[in-house]
């Protein structure tokens, strides 16, 4: 769903806007941090209150309590020419950082502007007006893209002078050289701080699909969206460019099994499907690019707790992403009925007959590729597995994708800031400790559990799984895929695949 707080158009077109964050007040309490949720369907953000003597999260207020939301802001709604054609200065005080673009999930570039503002800034300007954050930027070509966010300094509770806010922005962007101009205003005071900046996004290093980025766009902002939207960014429309070059007269069958159903083993199995789908979708949507324009896959998600196939499309170019999101809801890991809870010993032997029935049929080169997160069953009944006789035309492929291959680096500085950052693809705003950390950190920065760095990943993903003791005697081949750089490696070692086949 578009969030009406938030537009990102190219600037050639008729309307823009800011994404709206307004402070919910619910006690004489230290916040730390801010969360998305709905409000008469329009999400918005509510402050996380941490009670001072328990150290807990109070009960949420209740919507009826809470003040209507601001109307709509529009980009042009602000003197940005006027703010931007005079020399650089600061009368609010800030720190600008622009991060060093990432390689996303999504395989995209993504460029985020963060802004940092003191909270004795906060303290002095809190009870009037709004903090609007403008950024723009412009190419070599001179083609511009302009985004926003503001934050409502009406609710902002006394006390914060001792916390931070963070401004992030963020969008998609291909390698190039940039200009970007950013302007902070206090619209109760009138000031404002303006910086002109030269952003230079290098090329990947070695890239093994140089030309995936031909013909997208030089760069997409973001809007804020809210999980599982921002999974798989139903805004973002512009394709990989992901082409096989097949001897054959037209390109091989291509079809993606996509399992949504976490591991029975998983301590907290709605935490488990969360972070699976962070790196599931991101992945199938990028798969899905693949020979669009000849033959798209097919795609099926795969719910193996009710046993059913709860969504499928015979182009997965086409993909109803909201039909995808109900197959999740309705695959809700805390709720099983009696029938499929008496059923969960067979969900191995389940999984084994669709993938013998979906690779199994003989004809010309066919691929069949598995997308899960790790999957450990318990408690099976054991039965012997299809069989399915040789055939060099039928390829299966597992890639068993790490719950945080997704994660992004915090911010602050080239590689991270760590605590108090977002790690979020999608724009954010936030108030919370001050946080440093001494020197960058390098690369893509995961949660402690995992290997940090270029070519790390969590340990999860490489562990033999029950999915990968079912699918290698049926002559699978198992790609363990734990950062962005290993899936980038992994698809064009797929594309190179079938285009030898």
């Amino acid at each position: 769903m578009r969030n009406p707080f938030f537009f990102s158009r190219n600037s050639h077109r008729n309307s823009d806007g800011l994404s709206l964050y307004t402070f919910f007040i619910l006690g004489r309490s230290n916040f730390t941090s801010l969360k998305y949720r709905r409000w008469n369907g329009l999400p918005v953000l509510r402050l996380a209150i941490v009670a001072a003597a328990l150290g807990g999260i109070c009960a949420a207020q209740r919507a009826t309590d809470e003040p209507a939301p601001l109307p709509p802001a529009r980009f042009q709604d602000y003197p940005f020419e006027k703010w931007t054609s005079g020399p650089e200065r600061s009368p609010i005080k800030w720190e600008i950082h622009l991060l060093a673009a990432e390689l996303t999930a999504h395989q995209r570039l993504l460029q985020r502007i963060q802004v940092l503002v003191p909270g004795s800034e906060l303290e002095k300007r809190r009870g009037r007006g709004e903090l609007v954050l403008l950024a723009r930027f412009e190419d070599s070509d001179g083609r511009q893209w302009r985004s926003g966010n503001r934050l409502n300094l009406q609710n902002v509770p006394p006390g914060v002078k001792s916390q931070e806010l963070t401004f992030t922005l963020g969008a998609f962007i291909r390698p190039g050289e940039y200009k970007v101009l950013i302007v902070l205003a206090d619209t109760g005071s009138t000031e404002n701080s303006f910086s002109r900046r030269a952003l230079h996004v290098a090329e990947l290093k070695n890239d093994p699909l140089p030309d995936s980025w031909q013909g997208l766009p030089s760069v997409e902002v973001l809007s804020p969206v809210d999980v599982p939207e921002a999974w798989f960014l139903p805004e973002v429309k512009d394709r990989l460019h992901l082409v096989t070059t097949s001897r054959g007269a037209k390109p091989p069958q291509i079809d993606l099994l996509v399992n949504v159903t976490p591991s029975e083993k998983s301590p907290n199995a709605a935490s488990s499907q969360r972070r699976n789908m962070s790196a599931v979708l991101p992945a199938v949507k990028a798969l899905s690019a693949t020979n669009v324009r000849q033959r798209p896959p097919s795609a099926a998600f795969i719910d193996l707790t009710h046993q059913r196939i709860g969504y499928e499309t015979p182009s997965a170019a086409a993909m109803d992403w909201h039909a995808v999101v109900k197959a999740l809801a309705d695959d809700n890991p805390g709720l099983i009925d009696a029938k499929s809870l008496a059923a969960q010993a067979s969900m191995r032997d389940y999984f084994a007959r669709e993938v013998a029935q979906r690779a199994g049929a003989e004809g010309p080169p066919r691929w069949l590729i598995v997308v899960s997160g790790s999957m450990f069953f318990s408690q099976q009944e054991i039965s012997a597995l299809p069989d399915l006789p040789p055939d060099p035309n039928r390829h299966i492929v597992y890639l068993r994708l790490s719950g945080f291959f997704g994660s992004l680096s915090g911010g602050r500085g080239p590689g991270g800031r760590g605590r108090g950052a977002s790690g979020s693809i999608v724009p954010d705003v936030s108030i919370g400790p001050t946080a440093r950390i001494q020197g960058p950190v390098p690369g893509l920065t995961l949660p402690p559990a995992a290997m940090a760095g270029r070519g790390g990943g969590r340990g999860d993903a490489t562990v033999p799984d029950d999915l990968e003791h079912v699918l290698r005697p049926l002559g699978a081949q198992v790609v363990s895929v734990t950062t962005p750089e290993i899936f980038r490696k992994t698809l064009a070692a797929l594309l190179s695949d079938m285009s030898a086949n």
